[in-house]
């Protein structure tokens, strides 16, 4: 009879073998005699943890989201704009994204086949644990000129920061499969955009003006670039 600490331990170590097939393979492609021979159970005992794989993939994914969505939601909880700027929230949300991306690259085509597969559960999560934009709408539409942005730029911001921080995840299996899964420069990518985001939200919200472009990863071209 397994005691307390060792259920804990059995059920920790199931749960994270899930997670790495689920992201690697997907919910279609990973079966529950694959979770069991990579997490050292017996079915019996999986099933009896966790009864079957739907329970378990929308427990791990539901963690993923929450982790996903914390630094997110902390902007909101900070109160009005003007005990702390959108900026300076803005910029410390990128820098936590940079850190979650490099640890879990796979989750963004996981989100994304998964909303293939299943749209209204993926947003039915997302809606439960991704704050709403307008949550902000009193200090976005009370904003003057130069005050802040309103609601519909802040929407178009955010959907840049998303597009400019995720493209190096979503864009991982082409550069492994070029380069090879070593290759640094996916990390160097990473980076970059990180750069280039922080760039534009000093350009929206601090009136600064973009960097340039030196230190992106890529070459440029004998023309240089427009």
């Amino acid at each position: 009879m397994e005691t307390e600490a060792q259920n804990e331990r059995s059920s920790k170590r199931i749960k994270e073998a899930a997670k790495l097939l689920f992201l690697d393979k997907g919910y279609d492609g990973t079966t529950m005699q694959a979770i069991a021979d990579a997490s050292g159970v017996n079915k019996a005992l999986l099933h009896y943890y966790f009864e079957g794989k739907d329970k378990l993939f929308l427990l791990i994914f539901r963690e993923e989201l929450a982790e996903l969505s914390e630094s997110l939601a902390t902007i909101w909880r900070e109160g009005p704009l003007e005990e702390r700027p959108l900026e300076e929230r803005l910029l410390e949300w990128i820098d936590s994204q940079l850190a979650f991306l490099a640890r879990a690259p796979r989750l963004p085509l996981f989100i994304i086949a998964e909303m293939s597969r299943n749209p209204l559960l993926v947003q039915g999560l997302l809606g439960e644990f991704l704050p709403s934009l307008t949550l902000l709408q009193p200090e976005a539409d009370g904003a003057g000129p130069g005050e802040g942005p309103r609601l519909a730029g802040l929407v178009e911001l955010m959907g840049s920061l998303y597009s400019l921080l995720y493209f190096p995840a979503v864009a991982a299996p082409l550069i492994e499969h070029l380069l090879g899964a070593d290759s640094p420069l996916l990390a160097q990518l990473l980076a970059s955009q990180g750069r280039l985001a922080k760039d534009l939200v000093h350009e929206r919200l601090g009136g600064k003006p973009r960097a340039s472009l030196s230190d992106s990863p890529f070459p440029k071209s004998a023309g240089g670039m427009a």
